[in-house]
C-alpha cells in the first residue's frame, strides 16, 4: 500500500468526519444537556479497539472531538469492512500528525467547506482524477509536494 502524504490524509479524514458540531447550550435554551464523552479507562474494550490509533491522543483532545469520535465508533459496525479498514488507517494517519499538521489540515478543511459548490465539484473531480493515476505517478507527485513544502 502506497504511503499518503499527512496532508492528503488529514483532509481525507477531515472530508470523512464532516464538521464539529457546535455541543455547548446557551443558559435557558431547551436543549438537553451536553454529556461529556468519557476518558478513555471508560471506553468498552471494542471502543478501545476501534479507537486505538487516536489512545495516545485521548487525553489530550477536546470533548468536542472525542464526541465525534464516539458517533463514529456507534456506527462503525455498520460500515462494510473496506470502509473499517479505510477509517482505521486515516485514524492511524491522523494520529501520526504533529499539532501544527493538524491545524492546518483543520483549516484547509475549513477553506474547502467555505468554497462554492461548484468550486468543491472542481476540487473532487481532480482528487477523482488523481485517485486514478498508476502508484507510481503518485508517488512522484508526493515527493514533489514534499520538496515544496
Amino acid at each position: 500500500m502506497a504511503k499518503t502524504h499527512p496532508a492528503v490524509a488529514a483532509l481525507a479524514l477531515a472530508l470523512l468526519l464532516g464538521p464539529v458540531p457546535a455541543l455547548a447550550t446557551q443558559p435557558g435554551a431547551l436543549t438537553a444537556p451536553v454529556v461529556r464523552a468519557p476518558e478513555w479507562g471508560q471506553l468498552t474494550p471494542e471502543q478501545q479497539r476501534i479507537l486505538a490509533p487516536l489512545a495516545a491522543e485521548w487525553p489530550k483532545m477536546e470533548h468536542a472531538r472525542r464526541d465525534k469520535w464516539m458517533r463514529i465508533v456507534r456506527q462503525y459496525s455498520s460500515l462494510p469492512a473496506e470502509k473499517q479498514q479505510r477509517l482505521q488507517s486515516r485514524m492511524q494517519q491522523w494520529a501520526s500528525l504533529t499539532h501544527e499538521q493538524r491545524v492546518q489540515a483543520r483549516e484547509r478543511y475549513a477553506k474547502l467547506k467555505s468554497l462554492p459548490p461548484e468550486k468543491r465539484h472542481e476540487i473532487n473531480r481532480k482528487w477523482a482524477e488523481y485517485e486514478r493515476l498508476p502508484e507510481e505517478r503518485k508517488h512522484k507527485l508526493r515527493q514533489a509536494i514534499q520538496t515544496a513544502e
